[in-house]
């Protein structure tokens, strides 16, 4: 008999990988704050960082032709790991909104 794959031990307990997850979150949570999170945010197929707007040119090039998955839970952009464009046009909002444009 063979030992299990390490990737269908995890999947068959799930609670030890929603458990390291939960913790990642709060870290990041306690460091950035929660009021610099975002949601929805979609998932890059490609690509080393996430999207917060699905109308992004580079995610649309990436899913050729399919539709945006939504990912789950937050994402907060100044962790690194939103897309640049995204990040940016992010921050240009969020100050939009505080000057009262």
């Amino acid at each position: 008999m063979t030992a299990p794959h390490p990737g269908d031990v995890i999947a068959q307990h799930p609670t030890v990988l929603e458990a390291a997850i939960a913790l990642a979150d709060a870290d990041l949570r306690d460091r950035h704050g929660s009021e610099n999170s975002v949601e929805p945010w979609y998932i890059a197929p490609d690509g080393p960082a996430d999207h917060i707007y699905p109308t992004r040119p580079g995610l649309r090039r990436s899913l050729r032709g399919a539709e945006p998955q939504q990912g789950s839970g937050v994402l907060y952009p100044d962790a690194g790991d939103v897309c640049g464009w995204c990040r940016r046009v992010w921050h240009a909002r969020r100050k939009e909104q505080t000057d009262g444009r």
